[in-house]
This record gives structure tokens, sequence and C-alpha cells, in this order.
């Protein structure tokens, strides 16, 4: 025996120390089914931890069995749980959770908790929007996603996603939602960022119909391309002016030459093959991708081939 533990060993300690803290603890329950079903977590919790680290990690598990005993509803459900704790708190409670579902089969549900953490991240997304007129038609194109929903012609994923582009469109128009968005705005904002056309398009229809509005999502190709030419001369200025230096540096540099200078439309930065190759005194690039050799100047001297606007941050906060 240890020093000090006359003729108690170690186990012997640990075990009466969590029956002595199981039984403090079970006193705080109201309920006696409360109290049965934490009597046998804990003997199921000192089974498969052993009683060390049971009685070490006792208290963490208290808050759960709180929950139960403030709402007396039986065997609680996988629904009921979650909609108390949310899926990230019931990710901190997993102990709990692994007894209930060997001791009673209650299963996590995989659907529903992607759906509560989707309805989680709507309210979110709502509750930091400023009040307002923005805000109001933010709610009201909520209402309409949700009566989809409810008919099956939408998923709680997609009224997300909707409702996430909705809002960048009325933050196009007013960083203060205070005002609807014009036939300006929108066409600035689609153009900036012309792959949220899709899921822009159902919020201004919303709009139009509601609001009495006429704006239209047709852009012309010439914008499009503009727009995306000015994003990649901003960003090919930007790494110019860090004086960055290495491989990951160069790849991205490359990168964004490649699809600026010879618009190549997908770059894979990773996987390039490239040697430093110097053409007309100007230091550069020699480059191979699919087959296809290409020259790009680095980024040693200032780009020539920026713009003015280049020179300035992008107007897609997002980019």
């Amino acid at each position: 025996m240890p020093a000090g533990r006359n003729s108690e060993c170690e186990n012997c300690a640990w075990q009466r120390s969590f029956d002595r803290r199981a039984r403090i603890h079970v006193e705080t329950f109201d309920n006696a089914g409360t109290r049965q079903r934490f009597d046998e977590f804990c003997q199921w919790l000192k089974h498969e931890m052993g009683a060390h680290k049971a009685a070490l990690r006792l208290k963490h598990y208290v808050p759960f069995f709180s929950f139960l005993d403030s709402h007396p509803v039986g065997l609680p459900s996988y629904a009921f749980l979650l909609e108390h704790f949310s899926a990230e708190g019931l990710r901190r409670m997993q102990t709990p959770m692994l007894w209930l579902n060997t001791r009673y089969g209650v299963t996590a549900d995989e659907q529903l908790r992607k759906e509560h953490s989707e309805k989680r991240r709507i309210q979110e997304m709502i509750g930091s929007t400023p009040a307002g007129v923005g805000r109001d038609a933010l709610l009201g194109y909520w209402a309409y996603l949700r009566t989809r929903q409810a008919n099956g012609g939408t998923s709680i994923s997609s009224v997300r996603l909707s409702l996430r582009a909705a809002k960048n469109v009325m933050a196009s128009a007013s960083q203060l939602f205070d005002t609807l968005p014009s036939q300006k705005t929108v066409t600035a904002y689609l153009t900036q960022t012309p792959g949220q056309r899709a899921a822009a398009q159902g919020f201004i229809g919303f709009l139009n119909r509601t609001h009495g509005l006429s704006l239209k999502t047709e852009l012309s190709a010439r914008a499009v391309a503009r727009a995306k030419n000015q994003k990649l001369e901003a960003k090919l200025y930007g790494l110019y002016s860090t004086g960055g230096e290495g491989e990951a540096f160069e790849r991205t540099w490359i990168k964004t030459a490649l699809m600026l200078l010879h618009k190549v439309k997908s770059v894979n930065k990773k996987t390039l093959n490239y040697e430093a190759m110097t053409m007309q005194d100007v230091a550069g690039f020699n480059v191979v991708l699919n087959a296809k050799a290409y020259w790009v100047p680095g980024p040693t001297s200032a780009p020539s081939f920026a713009s003015e606007s280049a020179r300035r941050p992008p107007d897609d906060a997002n980019e």
C-alpha cells in the first residue's frame, strides 16, 4: 500500500470518492425518475471509465441531468434534447448521449441535427441584421421560403443559401439596411459576383412582386468580364504590394497571372509545373499547364498591366 493509505489501495480510494460524489450530486435532483437515471448513469460511467476518471469527470455531466430534472418528460427523445442543448451542446455531452443510446436506444438523428443547425444559422443571420426596411424584406422572404419548404418545394439548406444571397443584395444597397435595392445596386452587385445571380434571382423576383419594383438580373457579358479582370488585377497588385516570396506565394501569383493575362478559366496552383525564365529583360516564369506552355511576368517589378483601378481594393469584400 502507498504510504498514508493505511489498508486502502488507490483503486478503493477512488471507488469511495466516486460513490461519495455521486451521492452528493443525486441529492440535487427533485424527481425520483431523474435520481434513478442518474444512479444508472453513474454505475455505467464507473464501469466504462474506471472509478478514478469517472470521479473527476462526473461533475461535467450534472447539467445534463439537471435539465432532465427540470423537464420531467420521461425518457427524453433526441429531438427534445437537441432543442435545448443544440447540436454543439450535445457534442459536449457525448458521454451521457452514449449512455442513453446504450441503455435506452436513444439515437442521434443526423437529418434532424442538420436541420437544427441550419435553423440556428438562419436565426443568427436574421438577428444580426439591423432593424429597418431591409430586415422587413428579409423576414418577408423568409416567410415565403418557409411556405415553399413546408410544401416540399425547397430544403432548409436552400432556404439558408437563398437568405444569405438576399442579405448580400440588401447590404449592397445599404450597410444600414435602410433602403431597398435599386437597379444600379443590383447590377453592380451581380456584376461583381456573377456566380450569385441564380441564388439572388429568387429574392429579386420576390421584391418585384411585393414592393412593386421592376428590378432585372440580366447582365452584359462584357461588364462581367471587365469586373472579373478588375478583380484579378487588384489581386495581382495586392500580391505585388505584399512583397511575398516562397513557393506558396509564387504559385498564387502564377495562378492569378494566368487567369488575367492568358484567360485561363481554372488553375490548380498545387499541380503547376513552372520554372524561372527571363523574357525581354523581364523576370518571370515559364509555366506548363495541360500540355501548354505559358509565360507570365514575376512579382519582382510593378505589374505594368495593372490599371489604376487595380491599385484600389476590389469592390467585393467577399473576394
